[in-house]
């Protein structure tokens, strides 16, 4: 909670406020507060919100008309609903129905997570992956295919991370058996972040060992490398259902919301984190903010203790957060939970 604790009836008085003025998209006024605050008289109702707007809470539109709720007044509702755990958990069998045609793919598994929060949530989602290189090896497999190519299979501890590679035309069926006993003997219970710094330094050593298929480590070692880099993938399933629920004042802040998505390196500093549990952010209404007019909502992927990415729900300031809270705190639960069981 922000506002001290002696002020209890100025926290109760912005709950109730912020959550009528997302339900309604009217500003709030000393007589809507009346309905809910009934042994507190008009006048000192209207103090309150007087102090409450000093304090950076409320802004009037105009002169006779009520207030709406700044990006504090969103913090102090929001930090209050996670503190309390006042979620509402309506959409996540949406997201649970969904979650049971998972891939044995980890990329793939946390991509259609994030397409489906998106869809469950009306908002657009962010999946920012930076932390496979700490995953822990526990086979490998290349596995030759008919056009010459070959698919690499590295399970971890987390999950089978897979990706395509170039097969030379002289390397068989048996070399790539071969290689990957070799890998994985090598660099079983390593990091794949190790295993990139010191597969050509151990294919040095191997010496005859190996100088039949030196090229195909190679395409292993380049296919880790690409796998590990930082990426940044948004997924945005409900445009229209999103716009629907705006009014005409939130239109603007809804276009940034969309500007702010399109620089990716924005968004990866924006969401990246390793911090435990939700993350929320608002952006603030001067012209140098970022996420100006919007709400970014975050979490860390961590599976068996290792944090591989951040995903992220992004929309407008005024927005189901009970709703979005839940569904990404169930979606971060659940992914942990299936691939730590599978051990």
């Amino acid at each position: 909670m922000i506002i001290d604790e002696k002020n209890k009836r100025k926290h109760e008085i912005v709950l109730v406020a912020v959550d009528e003025y997302i339900k309604t998209a009217q500003p709030i006024t000393s007589g809507q507060l009346n309905l809910h605050f009934k042994d507190i008289s008009s006048a000192t109702i209207r103090n309150e919100l007087n102090a409450l707007e000093s304090m950076g809470y409320f802004r009037q539109l105009h002169t006779s008309g009520g207030r709406v709720p700044t990006g504090l007044a969103y913090k102090e509702y929001v930090n209050s609903l996670l503190d309390n755990n006042k979620l509402n958990y309506d959409s996540i069998k949406q997201v649970l129905s969904s979650y049971e045609s998972k891939s044995v793919s980890l990329i793939s598994t946390l991509s259609t997570l994030a397409k489906r929060l998106s869809r469950a949530t009306n908002c657009p989602t962010v999946l920012v992956q930076h932390g496979l290189k700490n995953l822990t090896i526990e086979n490998i497999q290349i596995v030759p295919l008919i056009q010459k190519d070959a698919l690499l299979l590295v399970e971890t501890n987390a999950g089978i991370i897979d990706d395509n590679i170039s097969l030379d035309p002289n390397i068989d069926r048996p070399a790539c058996n071969e290689a990957s006993q070799y890998l994985t003997s090598h660099f079983k219970g390593k990091t794949i972040g190790h295993m990139i710094e010191n597969i050509n330094t151990v294919c040095l050593n191997a010496g005859a060992q190996i100088i039949q298929f030196k090229e195909l480590i190679d395409s292993v070692a380049q296919a880790l490398v690409g796998v590990i880099q930082t990426r940044c993938d948004v997924s945005n399933e409900n445009p229209t259902k999103l716009l629907d629920n705006l009014s005409k004042n939130e239109m603007d802040d809804a276009k940034n919301v969309f500007e702010f998505l399109e620089d990716s390196d924005n968004v990866i500093d924006a969401v990246k984190t390793d911090s435990e549990g939700l993350n929320f952010t608002i952006g603030e209404d001067d012209e140098d903010s970022k996420l100006k007019g919007g709400m970014m909502m975050s979490a860390p992927i961590v599976i068996n203790g290792v944090s591989i990415a951040s995903l992220a729900l992004v929309g407008p300031k005024r927005i189901d957060y009970a709703n979005v809270a839940a569904a990404l705190k169930f979606i971060v639960n659940q992914i942990d939970n299936e691939k730590g069981g599978d051990k």
